[in-house]
């Protein structure tokens, strides 16, 4: 049963109770792009499309490698996607632990794709996608994936700086593409769903899954190799035993409305019963910047799960992401779009 964590913000926390044992859970419910989600992703940014692929500074990144960003585009040409009206989801996965000295998604992102898988899923003409790759790109090899041999298809090949990368794309049979190193895809075909891991389900499923934008950290992994780099973040302060922690934001369509936000995480017993007071510093940190907007925030705890929800401004969610090791995050209201 949920219970509530001791001392979490007095007064201003609402607590959910809902009535069912853990023993009677159904199969967690998880985000679909979580449901594909590499086994080997220690970190994942994932957004809607027509975010995504305008964003100026996701674009900044990408045209680090300029043969990358002609790849990219001439891919979405090719599939006639308009980047401004796709309905679908774009998610970016670091794979494996970061070097010391990337101190976050956004840094991990800037060795480009030989460490970073790109997947597409949830577009509203996925047959477009997967004929775009065998009409525009030539075909060499295969990708064992799910039981089955899967086409791989050259993007492109490239080596600058020391560093060589053979990037490809392969698609599976829910429609979705994949593009990345084959390091990278053997490595995702390998180690199965990150949904498998039992506590990645269940925080997961404590997010919204429709939320425009949400994000993955496995936070032990990380620290492993970044604790000396995130001297300004919460996340060097979180109890050992946290395996997961998603976080989804949904910002308002009317101007100077407050921005729903989510945080999840799971792990061991132990190290769950120790989480709470992280999330009291988390929302204290916020509310140091202004009162907390609109309603409460909502705590839901289990013995091997723990989830808040709030509403932030945009000046407390910069902080939030920020304190989670995300610098730099901004959001606009939904219609405008995000700013950084």
């Amino acid at each position: 049963m949920r219970r509530p964590a001791a001392n979490l913000i007095p007064a201003a926390v609402a607590l959910i109770c809902l009535p069912f044992a853990s023993s009677c859970r159904p199969k967690p419910r998880v985000p679909a792009w979580v449901q594909a989600a590499p086994n080997g992703s220690v970190a994942a940014f994932s957004g809607e499309a027509a975010w995504m692929l305008t964003h100026k500074d996701v674009q900044s990144l990408i045209a680090r490698e300029p043969m990358v960003e002609r790849a990219l585009d001439l891919f979405l040409q090719k599939a006639r996607i308009n980047p401004r009206t796709e309905t679908g989801r774009v998610t970016f996965h670091v794979i494996g632990v970061p070097q010391q000295g990337q101190q976050d998604l956004q840094e991990g992102l800037k060795k480009g794709l030989e460490q970073v898988l790109i997947q597409f899923n949830q577009f509203k003409d996925p047959a477009a996608l997967m004929s775009a790759l065998a009409e525009s790109f030539p075909q060499e090899g295969s990708l064992h994936f799910q039981g089955r041999d899967w086409p791989l298809y050259v993007i492109l090949d490239f080596e600058a700086k020391g560093t060589k990368a053979h990037i490809r794309a392969a698609s599976d049979e829910q429609g979705q593409i994949w593009i990345g190193s084959l390091e990278a895809l053997n490595g995702m075909a390998a180690r199965g769903s990150l949904s498998a891991q039992p506590d990645a389900a269940l925080a997961a499923e404590w997010i919204s899954a429709r939320a425009p934008f949400q994000g993955y950290l496995q936070p032990e992994t990380l620290l492993d190799g970044l604790r000396r780099n995130v001297e300004g973040s919460l996340l060097r302060e979180l109890p050992q035993g946290v395996n997961a922690l998603f976080w989804s934001i949904t910002p308002s369509a009317e101007k100077d409305q407050p921005i729903r936000f989510e945080l999840s995480l799971a792990g061991t017993p132990e190290g769950i019963n120790q989480v709470a007071p992280w999330l009291q510093r988390l929302v204290a940190a916020a509310n140091a910047v202004q009162s907390a907007p609109g309603a409460a925030p909502e705590l839901m705890q289990e013995k091997r799960r723990i989830g808040l929800r709030c509403a932030f401004t945009p000046e407390q969610l910069k902080l939030v992401m920020e304190k989670l090791g995300q610098p730099g995050f901004s959001i606009s209201p939904l219609a405008g779009g995000p700013k950084a």
